[in-house]
């Protein structure tokens, strides 16, 4: 049996000199004591007990033995010189070392058992705190993993009361609502729901799909349900803008077909127009009629022209294009028409202003179609304004134009309508200006909206990419 590791450093350790001193005091009043006196050597003998309890106590069973043992080693001779004057008295001496051992014995066994149990816990609290820190970090880490995604989860007892729910959740319900809060109104009649089907809802403006599954404790007992939420509102913008394109698509195909087969037989009734112009000189009434004949001809050619633009390809020619001077053009060539409606044209346009890369008589084309536009809404006396911005975004720079006016604005009704084919608030309108606009627009891979400004007016904001390669375009 190895001692413990306290008997290296006896000489330091208090107890072991408190032991060896007491042994020796006591075994010294032993000796210096009349061995007639017996009350007083009981009292000596009986004080033994102390060192060698402390040494159990302290060292465990070796030390308690050893403490014993060396008792008896300093005990025995003072009971053999007693032996001739108290032999019955010295007898019972002798037999108290067997006590003396046996105390030390069951002491020590004692103490070693109590340190081993306590060992035993000091372990068992280390694993359980190994443990409870493992739990932690797995806690974390799933909370982590939780609030990294875009997903919303949302735990909820059996009562239907919010246990938990991630920022995520809390984001897309527009709530800070925490643990224990009621669930939204449409949230508890999805849960209601006896199928757990995947479904969509439109909740806090946001198209959610929703999913859920029941929430299993650690005996398999259901605690309630963790209920996703997948933030849809994107995807379904998207997927509406597959379908406006396929739309778009659809309608410019149609309308090209229509254009061609239209145009001959018309070319055909302009001619006869004007060759019963021709004839009826001398019949003013129906030469009227025959001019009004050609006008809406004309008319109506124009119409084609534009559903032809609309419907073809755009090939978009690649060079360096000088905003200021773009922007000059188009105002001079609008200039006339503009002072017609009594409408003032500011430009507000720098000259330091980046140049584009694009093809110019798209552009110039797109523009005249938002100055148009924005003449044709202003009331006399009005203005429209053309400027410039530069912005920056995490994907590149853009150029913006703002073309702005100073009429009633557009109805919110009809924001959403207003790049739609034929769609016009106007009697004389084609409705295609500004479809044709965005078509040319998106060709150059850029984005166009139309805002009613907080002032009055309406504003078109085209924004253009800035240095764009040309195998984008």
């Amino acid at each position: 049996m190895s001692l413990p590791s306290r008997f290296i450093s006896w000489s330091e350790d208090r107890v072991f000199w408190f032991i060896l001193i007491s042994l020796m005091v006591i075994t010294l009043l032993h000796y210096l004591t009349d061995v007639q006196l017996l009350p007083y050597h009981s009292i000596y003998r009986s004080l033994y007990y102390i060192p060698i309890a402390v040494a159990a106590v302290r060292y465990g069973r070796v030390g308690g033995i050893l403490a014993a043992l060396t008792t008896s080693a300093l005990y025995i001779p003072h009971v053999f010189i007693a032996w001739g004057v108290v032999p019955d008295e010295s007898f019972n001496d002798l037999l108290e070392n067997a006590l003396f051992l046996f105390v030390g014995i069951l002491a020590g066994t004692l103490a070693d058992a109590e340190r081993q149990q306590r060992q035993r816990a000091e372990v068992a609290a280390q694993q359980l705190a190994q443990q409870a820190e493992v739990a932690e970090r797995m806690r974390a880490e799933t909370e982590s993993i939780l609030e990294s995604i875009d997903s919303g989860v949302i735990t909820i007892d059996t009562d239907g009361q919010v246990m938990q729910a991630t920022r995520a959740a809390q984001h897309l319900l527009n709530s800070a609502d925490g643990v224990h809060a009621p669930l939204h109104t449409q949230l508890q009649v999805y849960m209601t729901h006896p199928a757990s089907d995947y479904q969509q809802h439109t909740i806090a403006g946001r198209t959610l799909g929703l999913h859920r599954t029941p929430l299993v404790g650690a005996r398999s007992e259901q605690r309630g349900h963790v209920l996703v939420l997948d933030n849809l509102t994107a995807l379904k913008s998207l997927e509406e803008q597959v379908q406006h394109t396929e739309r778009h698509a659809a309608l410019g195909r149609l309308a090209g077909g229509l254009a061609h087969e239209i145009r001959n037989p018309l070319a055909i009734t302009r001619a006869a127009a004007q060759m019963l112009q021709q004839r009826l000189v001398d019949t003013p009434k129906l030469h009227e009629y025959t001019a009004v004949m050609q006008t809406e001809i004309d008319r109506m050619d124009q119409l084609i022209e534009q559903l032809l633009t609309y419907a073809r390809p755009q090939r978009i020619a690649h060079c360096a294009i000088d905003v200021d001077a773009l922007v000059t053009r188009t105002m001079t060539l609008t200039q006339a028409y503009a002072a017609q409606h009594a409408v003032r044209m500011i430009s507000d346009v720098s000259p330091d202003t980046p140049s584009l890369e694009g093809d110019p008589e798209l552009l110039h084309q797109a523009l005249v179609n938002l100055i148009l536009n924005s003449i044709q809404a202003t009331p006399n006396g009005g203005m429209v304004r053309i400027s410039t911005q530069s912005l920056c975004d995490s994907e590149r720079t853009w150029l913006r134009f703002l073309v702005c006016d100073t009429g009633p604005g557009i109805p919110e009704t009809d924001l959403s309508r207003v790049f739609d084919p034929f769609f016009t608030t106007r009697p004389d309108g084609t409705g295609l200006g500004l479809s044709i606009v965005q078509h040319i627009v998106q060709n150059h891979r850029g984005k166009v909206t139309v805002s009613n400004a907080a002032e009055g007016g309406a504003c078109v904001i085209m924004d253009l990419p800035l240095h764009q390669r040309k195998e984008a375009l």
